[in-house]
């Protein structure tokens, strides 16, 4: 049987899961409909991340027989959206750019990659279907729910447990830690993999930020924008590495194709200028997007801003120490001032 504690917990949790799922259910049919709307794939994209990234923070309140299974099936769909996501992102990228044009040799070679993307973001759509007819007939929605919507009866508001936000504090303080561990190599941009590594890293910081934020009378305010603009500024790095190593093998795979069909690669020459000033307007907008990056951490740095994260989620738990102090003889405190979270703290009114 399940303490007050764990309940709430739960009832927290079970809201939060409930609200990523609806959203999930709200853009499915979008997605079918097939690039009539690129942002329909997108918000249903970031619903599986979410429920992806906060299924594990509450996994002790949900069937154990069925958690796996279901991070399974929605790990699978997150997948199958992800590459008709990037096409998406790269047709309408070239599209803005190519409107730009003014000359007829750049339009040429920009008018036929763009042709290439459009051809494989069409050839995606039929898997993207599969995979939510797939996802569909696993079941794992109506199941989510089911389980989900009586623990979410019992959520109730502020002030919430200590033992909520002694959760909250370990789960967003390992994701903060693994972010930060990126800090040696800001200064490095070869570090092509590293960057994207820590984009992630990002990204889930920002999932779990949000999935506790509602706790804190700030909002998590103002790192949530921050860790947003962090995010967005290393996924446009990472976008620039990927045409970097995109273009020169499209510029291959293309000449081969113009040579195969023509019997000589002599047209070709036709479509390089603008293949290849796409090539350099993405790598200047690289160095562009580096140096406004690490000029931003670097002033994160020196302000001390995600020590000021780190001591904001430990707040409530030092407050609600200094208010109610335990009992001469119990266990001895952790180094954040906190009670321990051992599970044996009383279940009254002191730790709310």
């Amino acid at each position: 049987m399940t303490s007050g504690k764990d309940r709430e917990l739960c009832a927290f949790g079970a809201s939060v899961l409930l609200k990523h799922l609806q959203a999930l259910e709200t853009e499915m049919q979008g997605v079918r409909s097939g690039g009539e709307d690129i942002e329909y794939i997108h918000r249903m994209r970031v619903a599986t991340r979410r429920l992806r990234a906060a299924l594990p923070l509450f996994e002790a309140c949900l069937p154990a027989r069925q958690r796996p299974v279901w991070l399974k099936e929605i790990r699978k769909i997150t997948r199958a959206m992800g590459a008709a996501r990037d096409a998406d992102v790269q047709i309408a990228h070239l599209q803005a750019y190519a409107s730009g044009l003014k000359d007829p040799l750049q339009q040429r070679g920009v008018a036929r990659l763009l042709l290439r993307l459009r051809q494989r973001r069409e050839s995606l759509q039929p898997e993207v279907l599969h995979a939510l007819d797939r996802f569909a007939a696993s079941g794992a929605l109506p199941a989510m729910r089911a389980a989900l919507e009586p623990m979410a009866a019992a959520s109730a508001g502020p002030p919430f447990s200590h033992a909520l936000y002694r959760h909250a504090a370990d789960s967003i303080q390992p994701r903060l830690d693994e972010f930060l561990a990126y800090d040696a190599i800001v200064s490095r941009p070869e570090a092509v993999a590293e960057l994207h590594a820590m984009r992630i890293a990002a990204k889930w910081l920002r999932y779990t930020l949000e999935t506790f934020s509602p706790l804190y009378a700030s909002g998590l305010k103002p790192w949530l924008p921050a860790i947003r603009q962090a995010q967005e500024a290393l996924g446009n790095i990472h976008d620039c590495d990927v045409w970097g190593q995109f273009i020169p093998a499209f510029i291959a795979e293309e000449r081969a194709r113009v040579t195969a069909f023509y019997g000589n690669p002599r047209p070709f020459r036709r479509l390089l200028p603008g293949i290849e000033g796409y090539l350099a307007d993405r790598a200047a907008e690289r160095q562009r997007a580096y140096a406004e990056f690490v000029e931003q951490w670097n002033v994160w740095q020196r302000k001390g801003f995600w020590q000021q994260l780190a001591e904001a989620i430990r707040q409530p738990l030092l407050e609600a120490h200094r208010l109610y102090p335990p009992p001469p003889g119990a266990a001895a405190e952790d180094e954040s001032g906190a009670p321990p979270s051992d599970g044996n703290a009383p279940e009254d009114a002191s730790y709310r």
